[in-house]
This record gives structure tokens, sequence and C-alpha cells, in this order.
């Protein structure tokens, strides 16, 4: 993963100073003396949606719709104090688009800590889902992981990589959780962010994906890969049509 960089932004000038002085004074509101005082949760998210912008813009080549979608979507999410449903970004691509890289920036970019925040979570099938006989197992522990974490904290980002390898069905335990219900047993889960990783297997001549051993990741495409893919993902969730 290429190095995060804030270079961009332009501190230099007496009017940034000036605007920098004056965040400073507003951050400290009701939730800044919390964060002061004791434990809260959303301490850990502290967004920088331009030092975001400014990342995607250095480091992701070509990839100009994703990145207008998911700044779009991510502006309009943190900007509403009480969201009616969580976002839910759905990125897909062939190998070296820059699905993980982007999702790693988010990450990065939106909690203190990134990746190794507590409020993020990152489920991998080949950890934590490896063996498919297993599914109403492990379809009971991430319901379980998912609303136990929603319950600490609201302000939670949930990862979940290679959905191709996926368990078939697993992911049906997060509908409840995806859609715009205010509650969900017990839970608010409405803050939360939801980002389905999922590789786009390359195509033959005629159309049908060439045979792979088990376990083997796509092969690369001979011809020049297409962008990476964003969307937000609609109220039926990740894998649904659009």
């Amino acid at each position: 993963m290429a190095a995060v960089t804030r270079s961009c932004r332009p501190w230099g000038s007496l009017l940034g100073l000036f605007g920098l002085v004056s965040a400073a004074a507003a951050a400290w509101d009701l939730t800044s003396l919390r964060c002061n005082l004791g434990a809260f949760c959303e301490c850990d998210f502290r967004p920088d949606l331009p030092g975001l912008e400014c990342d995607l813009a250095q480091h992701l080549a070509g990839q100009h719709l994703a990145k207008a979608l998911v700044v779009k979507a991510l502006k309009a999410f943190v900007r509403d104090p009480a969201p009616t449903k969580p976002l839910v970004l759905s990125l897909h691509g062939w190998t070296g688009t820059g699905k993980s890289y982007v999702s790693s920036l988010l990450a990065h970019y939106l909690f203190q800590g990134g990746l190794r925040s507590p409020r993020v979570h990152h489920f991998s099938p080949v950890i934590h889902f490896p063996h498919p006989s297993h599914i109403e197992r492990y379809k009971k522990d991430l319901k379980s992981w998912v609303q136990g974490n929603l319950t600490a904290c609201g302000r939670s980002l949930f990862l979940f990589d290679e959905m191709d390898k996926m368990p078939p069905g697993l992911m049906e335990v997060l509908r409840p959780f995806l859609g715009s219900s205010w509650v969900v047993y017990g839970t608010n889960y409405r803050k939360a962010i939801f980002i389905f990783i999922r590789w786009l297997l390359t195509l033959g001549h005629h159309g049908r994906a060439p045979p792979r051993r088990s376990g083997a990741l796509p092969p690369t495409a001979a011809a020049p890969r297409p962008a990476l893919r964003a969307q937000r993902a609609g109220p039926a969730g990740p894998g649904a049509e659009g």
C-alpha cells in the first residue's frame, strides 16, 4: 500500500492558518469534552474528508467515477447528524484496481488508528469463515459479532473482503442491519458503515469464466483492466442488482 500523505492541503497561507485555528476552537464542543473527561465510543471517529480526497487524487489513478461516488456518499453520511440508515458501499473490480487500497484509506481517514481502531472490524472468508459446512455456526457468530459491536458503539465500520469467497447464504444475516429501520434487535445501527469488496472474474472469449483450482485467485486479465466500480448498495444489501 502506498504511504499515506497529506501534503496537498494548503496550510501555508494566513487564511489557511486562520481557518485551522477557527476549526480548533469550534472542535471544543460537547463531544470533545466527553472525550477528554472519559471514554466515549465516538472519540475514535474523526473523519478527514479533505485528506481522503487528496490521497485518492494522488494515488488512485484512472478511477474518477469511483472516487466521486465514494466521496459524495461519505460527505452526505458524515454530515448528517442523524442518518436514517447505515452507509453501505460495494467495491468491485479486477485485481489491482484499488479495492483494498480504497477500503484501507477509508478506515484511515474516518477512524483514529485506521484498520487498527477498535471500531473497525475486518472480515476475511479465509480467516473467519473457512469451512462452508459450518455455515449455520458462522451465521450465528456473525450476527452476534455485528450486533455486539454496534451495541458497544454505533460508529463502527465493518469491512467484508473477498465477498465472492464467502459461504453462500452467510450475508443474509446482515440484511436487517442494512435497511432503514430505526432499531434492530434492540440496537441502534444507523451510524454504522458497511463496506463489501468483491472480485470480478476474468471472462474468456465465450463469456465464461476460465476454470481454476478451488481457492485459487482469479487470473489477471490480459486486456487493460476496467475501472474499479463503486456503488452505494440499495436496501436489498450487497449483491443486489442495481
